[in-house]
C-alpha cells in the first residue's frame, strides 16, 4: 500500500507540474496520454476507483483517437474534477494532499473550458 500511495502522490505532483495553474496550459497529446497512463497504473487495484479508472481510460482513448470528441473530453474532465473534489474532502486525506487535490480540480475545470 505504501508504494501505491507514493505512486499516487508522484502522479499528483507530475500533474500539478505539467499543468501549472491550468489557465493557458499547452500539453501535447503525447504528454496527456503519458499522464493518463500513469494515473491508470497508480490507481490500478484501488478499491472504489473503478469508475475513475474507466473515465481515465475513456479520456486516454479519446485523446489517442483520430476523431477526438471535444464535448466528450470536456465531460470526462469535468467528471474527473467532480470525483477529485469529493476525494479531497475525505477524512483520510491529509491537509497538504487535500490542497493539491483542490488545485487539480481547478486545473481540470480550467483545462476543460479551453476545449
Amino acid at each position: 500500500m505504501e508504494t501505491q500511495t507514493t505512486l499516487e502522490h508522484r502522479m499528483l505532483n507530475d500533474m500539478l507540474g505539467a499543468f501549472g495553474e491550468g489557465h493557458t496550459t499547452v500539453v501535447s497529446a503525447e504528454q496527456g496520454i503519458l499522464l493518463l497512463e500513469g494515473w491508470i497504473n497508480a490507481l490500478q487495484g484501488d478499491i472504489g476507483a473503478e469508475r475513475i479508472l474507466d473515465e481515465l481510460r475513456q479520456l486516454r482513448d479519446q485523446i489517442k483517437s483520430d476523431h477526438c470528441d471535444n464535448d466528450k473530453v470536456r465531460h470526462l474532465l469535468l467528471s474527473l474534477a467532480s470525483h477529485t473534489s469529493a476525494i479531497s474532502h475525505e477524512p483520510r486525506v491529509d491537509p497538504a494532499t487535500a490542497d493539491q487535490l483542490k488545485q487539480l480540480v481547478n486545473i481540470l475545470r480550467n483545462f476543460s473550458s479551453q476545449l
